[in-house]
């Protein structure tokens, strides 16, 4: 109720909510008097809040948030990032921030081809004016908030076949392409953790590899420390055999240094092997994660645990991981890939 008289005093009072804030007044004579009275009051704190917020163009605002994003995140959701701001500006071109309405993201978001697509912008460009108001400090309040997510069915995972995965892993080179794969599917491990691996992260007395991954929260890497099953640990003892130098497992010579990313790689893999749609890195994943699904006692929190999807303590990596059922899993694994596979 935003106006109501007072039964015992007699006079008009009025209410209203600005910024999550509560404000409201009374003592007037008439209705009239007080819903003028509001309106004056809400105008005021309207024009207040222009005056603090400091004046800066969306593509300003974009780059700085996405300098800051570069160290929080995982290239990938970096890269998405930028587009999604690219896409917005494209649309829209450069606006002040605070003169950005919650009409104008509404009218981009309805661009998008999909709801997913839809919901997926909406929350990057939430995540930039909540920088704005935390870090910058330039605005105080989110104009995304005030438009609601679209209904969406999520994307089914394509999860490639046990054929395909063999003549994969057939194609690829003895010496350089494959002890890359069998790490991916022996460790369940995203490309970049793989690409991140030291041989200190390989821990031969213990059969223990130490995967860095990446959390969204405060884009700091944490460690899951993973079991070495003999597949893996035979593949690891030839590469370390085999180095020439004692930093990177996975070494690129033309750099002296590690490599970005293998997609180049995986593509003419998928293309010796004749495999069309390509089987991409998560797919390997996937595909792994549907044989421990499949294998008698491992449970799905152990396999979430593998994949790195749920957020755990040291300690507690330490304790289940390596000692608990996370080993048994992971020894589920040997002779998966053992595809006999004739040189």
């Amino acid at each position: 109720m935003g106006f109501w008289k007072d039964k015992e005093r007699k006079d008009w009072c009025y209410k209203f909510q600005h910024q999550g804030k509560q404000y409201g007044s009374r003592g007037f004579k008439t209705k009239k008097e007080a819903i003028a009275a509001r309106e004056k009051h809400r105008q005021n704190l309207i024009e207040n809040t222009k005056l603090t917020q400091k004046s800066m163009g969306f593509r300003e605002v974009a780059s700085l948030y996405l300098d800051d994003a570069k160290i929080r995140y995982a290239r990938k959701t970096y890269e998405y990032k930028a587009y999604v701001f690219r896409s917005f500006l494209g649309f829209h071109k450069d606006h002040q921030l605070i003169d950005i309405t919650p009409i104008m993201i509404d009218t981009y978001l309805k661009s998008r081809p999909t709801n997913h697509n839809y919901n997926v912008h909406r929350k990057e460009l939430s995540c930039l004016f909540n920088y704005a108001i935390k870090k910058l400090k330039i605005i105080i309040s989110n104009p995304v908030t005030e438009i609601d997510k679209l209904p969406h069915l999520s994307c089914r995972k394509r999860i490639p076949s046990k054929e395909n995965v063999t003549r994969l892993i057939a194609a690829a080179d003895v010496n350089k392409e494959r002890p890359f794969l069998i790490c991916i599917l022996n460790l369940v491990a995203r490309v970049d953790e793989i690409l991140r691996l030291t041989w200190e992260d390989v821990d031969f007395k213990s059969r223990t590899v130490t995967r860095w991954t990446k959390k969204r929260q405060n884009g700091n890497y944490e460690p899951i420390i993973a079991h070495m099953n003999n597949d893996l640990y035979v593949t690891l003892s030839k590469l370390y055999e085999e180095r020439c130098q004692d930093r990177w497992v996975f070494y690129n010579e033309k750099t002296s240094s590690k490599y970005n990313n293998r997609r180049k790689m995986l593509y003419g893999i998928n293309k010796r092997a004749g495999i069309a749609p390509p089987i991409h890195y998560h797919e390997l994943r996937h595909f792994v994660a549907s044989i421990l699904a499949n294998t008698e006692n491992v449970s799905k929190k152990t396999i979430s645990e593998i994949l790195g999807h749920k957020s755990l303590s040291t300690t507690e990596i330490y304790l289940h991981s390596i000692e608990g059922a996370q080993k048994e899993a992971i020894e589920s694994l040997e002779g998966k890939f053992d595809l006999q596979i004739t040189e």
